[in-house]
């Protein structure tokens, strides 16, 4: 009995050994799009090709590798993005995000959208467009630099100006997308203050002509600022009335989707 528990604890040890390997190719293969062979594999896993070969084939098998014939190059499989689709579907910032999108852009009749940020970008991982003839649309993945948008200004306002400055250490100008927009950083630090105080950010034409955008915070149960909710609309649109009324709004919305999340805070007087 005591040698047959100790085979079977020596299986299982194996078996998780072979998973983690597993998993490590999955990563391996996510930061290399255009994929990678098995000697890279083997390469960057220290890994025999034959422990390679076998994995990836069954792997393959599952659907979650899949090998690129022309290249000889393996990439992640079609069931790797349907997992990724169902966390999507599953996580309770999009969940509940899609829905206050929802309301934002019905009581707004704006377009809105949810952004997060990974690195010096902003990616929109969801959005609601508005029933205007003339529509404002950027779809899901679509990335915009942080500073010179509304829902990025809103990610440095929950840094430090030193945290900013060390963020854009190896950029001495930053791009410039229209005539608004700031290419140094120390000229946003007024806005990010003002941000900081007001829980609401703005961007007018600085990421395209003729665009303007209010955007706040989505905070978790930390208060990390995990995401950032945004309305944009034509600037010609933009009357001072309309802007006090899209702030109350966004204003809104931010703190219930961060309520949802987790967040607590104590009632705060809106800045208009």
């Amino acid at each position: 009995m005591k040698t047959k528990a100790r085979r079977s604890s020596f299986k299982n040890q194996k078996s998780v050994k072979s998973l983690v390997k597993a998993l490590r190719i999955l990563d391996a293969l996510g930061d290399f799009p255009n994929g990678l062979g098995i000697t890279d594999l083997s390469g960057a896993l220290k890994a025999p090709k034959s422990t390679m070969h076998r994995l990836i084939t069954t792997m393959e098998s599952a659907g979650y590798v899949a090998f690129d014939a022309p290249t000889s190059r393996y990439v992640l499989g079609n069931r790797v993005a349907r997992l990724g689709e169902q966390v999507n579907q599953q996580s309770p910032l999009l969940t509940f995000g899609a829905i206050a999108l929802q309301q934002l852009t019905k009581e707004c009749h704006e377009a809105s959208h949810l952004a997060i940020l990974q690195g010096t970008e902003i990616v929109y991982v969801s959005q609601e467009e508005s029933k205007a003839p003339i529509r404002i649309s950027f779809n899901t993945g679509h990335r915009a630099p942080a500073h010179c948008t509304a829902l990025g200004k809103v990610f440095l306002s929950g840094l430090s100006d030193g945290d900013i400055l060390k963020l854009y250490k190896n950029k001495k100008k930053l791009e410039r997308l229209t005539p608004r927009t700031r290419t140094r950083i120390e000229q946003l630090f007024s806005e990010i203050a003002t941000a900081r105080r007001e829980g609401i950010a703005f961007d007018s034409e600085e990421y395209m002509v003729g665009l303007s955008c209010i955007a706040a915070p989505i905070r978790d149960f930390s208060s990390r600022i995990v995401a950032a909710m945004g309305v944009s609309m034509f600037q010609h649109k933009l009357s001072a009335e309309r802007k006090a009324f899209f702030k109350e709004a966004l204003f809104r919305a931010s703190l219930e989707l961060s309520e949802k999340l987790g967040f607590h805070r104590a009632t705060r007087k809106i800045a208009i």
